[in-house]
């Protein structure tokens, strides 16, 4: 065939007409003449003689179809040929060794990337092993390789080494590892996406500028160090002993104690863990240093001369009536010096015991059924509101804590604490991780009740403030009662009225500048409503009986007569009934005393920073 047009011709259609369905290009070729040359030939047929016209024969169809089988075959190999040769894959621009680009395909890549070899930029102890098989780098490096180390590793404990003798380890060289690790470095796995190829690629190319630096070392066998460490150290144990608080003196404000002793109860695993990482770092000379595994006392005499003090202090003013405050002083007295042990509870009923002239306590003020009354004890509820007060600013836990019936004058609204034996008690516990002490006394020349708790003073100068606040009141109101032994218009006042208080109170950090640092919300205080009762006679001049309405006090159906004696018409209904007197019975247990001086805050000193 001359040319792939479909045009006829004798040379290669050898006497055939060309198939009708061989194409120029993409558009089908017709074999024959056009309409105008049969409609002339038509013309001529007419007027000429007919000649015998000779057909051409048509090409078999299975040569038809075995030509177009070719063809296609011709076509599949060529695509074959030109796919498994990857001209159809995706092209990556990669940047050669000489900065020149160039477009390669995932196949090519990876074929360049393929090597048997150590591939360029790699070091071992300082030799460039670059294109070497293994067996030839091996060969190069091992005599070439740094000379077996000295064996000198000592334990230090608390300042004295203990040598160890390692004579009977087995030393091994790395070197075989190292450079099974350095083979492989950036090798070929068989799973890269093309974009892995390319990366791996890159990675190699920069190792050209800064090569991969390898080095082999010794490694002693492990097998044998829990032995030998443990007779090295087993002369070296001992049980650490903490100081021990014994005493508080309260003249000295310190603390009594025996010294604490440091103890060296070894973890010898961990000490061999510590020999173990040394040598398996490649390190065979120097010292363990084991200072962790000594047990230090948990209480130290220096934490006892440096860290403990005064935490907080808590400071009243007592009223005058001098039972009350003999009771103040011998509570203060028995609780002063008193020492807790960390997580040692203390109950103020447990400890003191029951109120009774026995036990040297006297006739005081005291509160019994919403009103003031006489008992032996009376007063000391203002020494457990101290240490109650003291054990919040020092960060204790309450177990127990009461209100009082009304709100103290000793003590801000919420921050007071009710004692009445066996009924309410205080009790807290020696939450911190230290013992602690207590130090309570009375000053008869100022009549100030001050309690104090020493111990582990808080970080960097940091106190605590115990504040109280008064949230709401409920106005207490008056009860008429009728006396029918008493006549018409006398009064008598049976009960002072006491208003109900709904307070809150806060535990206040504040750092050594008086700067608050965060404030607690303690549970709230409620103080009950006690209305004042005064009874009011009935008792007609004629021995009837007057009608008392109890809301208002007014009388009716009232018998003229002679006058009675009356109460005072002006008497106040919220006073004492039972005050009065040289030495007015001051409140006791869960009452009100007497106001301080205006010079003395009533609810306490601030703690020393």
């Amino acid at each position: 065939m001359k040319n792939g047009s479909g045009s006829s011709g004798n040379s290669s259609n050898k006497g055939h007409s060309r198939p009708s369905h061989l194409t120029q290009g993409n558009a089908p070729v017709r074999v024959g003449s056009s309409s105008k040359s049969k409609k002339k030939t038509s013309q001529t047929r007419s007027s000429a003689p007919k000649k015998p016209v000779r057909r051409k024969q048509k090409a078999p169809v299975g040569t038809k179809a075995l030509a177009v089988v070719l063809v296609l075959l011709a076509l599949a190999g060529g695509g074959y040929y030109l796919y498994s040769t990857g001209f159809f894959d995706p092209k990556y621009d990669i940047v050669l060794a000489d900065g020149t680009t160039d477009k390669v395909s995932a196949k090519e890549l990876r074929s360049m990337l393929e090597t048997d070899n150590f591939i360029d930029g790699i070091v071992i102890n300082g030799i460039d092993v670059s294109g070497m098989s293994k067996d030839q780098a091996l060969n190069t490096l091992r005599p070439n390789q740094p000379a077996e180390p000295t064996l000198n590793i000592s334990l230090n404990l608390d300042g004295v080494n203990y040598p160890l003798d390692l004579s009977t380890l087995t030393l091994t060289s790395t070197l075989d590892t190292v450079v099974e690790e350095a083979y492989n470095y950036l090798r070929l796995t068989g799973n890269e996406d093309p974009q892995g190829l390319v990366n791996l690629y890159n990675q190699r190319l920069a190792l050209i500028a800064n090569p991969a630096q390898y080095t082999s070392a010794y490694t002693l066998s492990s097998e044998g160090v829990e032995q030998i460490v443990n007779e090295t150290l087993a002369d070296a144990t001992s049980i650490a002993q903490d100081a021990v608080i014994t005493g508080f003196d309260p003249e000295t404000e310190t603390f009594t104690y025996t010294n604490s002793q440091r103890g060296y109860e070894i973890n010898m695993a961990e000490a061999v863990t510590n020999v173990r990482n040394l040598l398996e770092s490649g390190t065979y000379e120097g010292t363990v240093d084991v200072v962790a595994s000594v047990t230090e006392p948990s209480l130290t005499t220096e934490m006892i001369q440096n860290e403990f003090g005064l935490i907080a202090s808590s400071t009243s003013t007592t009223s005058s009536n001098s039972n009350r405050n003999h009771n103040i002083q011998i509570t203060c007295e028995r609780i002063n010096g008193l020492v807790l042990q960390a997580g040692e509870e203390w109950s103020f009923n447990d400890f003191i015991g029951e109120r009774t002239a026995a036990s040297g306590y006297e006739v005081a003020g005291v509160i019994e059924n919403g009103q003031s009354a006489q008992a032996y004890g009376g007063g000391i509820c203002q020494v457990s509101s101290m240490i109650y007060q003291s054990v919040i600013k020092s960060d204790l836990e309450v177990i127990e804590r009461n209100p009082h019936m009304w709100p103290s004058t000793y003590a801000a609204a919420g921050t007071d604490a009710a004692v009445d034996w066996p009924n309410q008690d205080f009790a807290f516990r020696n939450s911190s991780d230290y013992p602690i002490a207590l130090s309570a006394y009375w000053d008869p020349d100022t009549s100030k009740i001050t309690v104090s708790i020493f111990g582990h003073q808080f970080p960097d100068g940091q106190y605590i403030v115990f504040e109280g606040e008064t949230l709401s009141t409920n106005p207490a109101g008056v009860q008429y009662i009728a006396n029918p032994t008493l006549p018409v218009g006398q009064t008598n006042s049976l009960r002072a009225a006491h208003d109900g208080v709904t307070a809150a109170s806060y535990q206040i950090w504040m750092d050594a500048n008086g700067n608050e640092i965060r404030r607690v919300e303690l549970p709230n205080s409620w103080y009950s409503t006690i209305a004042a009762q005064i009874e009011v006679g009935t008792l007609n001049a004629d021995g009837t009986q007057a009608t008392l309405d109890p809301a208002t006090g007014a009388l009716t159906d009232v018998v003229e007569g002679p006058p009675a004696e009356t109460g005072d018409p002006n008497a106040d209904p919220n006073a004492d009934p039972n005050a009065g007197g040289e030495n007015p019975a001051d409140p006791g247990e869960g009452e009100a005393v007497e106001p301080p001086p205006p010079e003395q805050p009533a609810d306490g000193e601030q703690p020393a920073a």
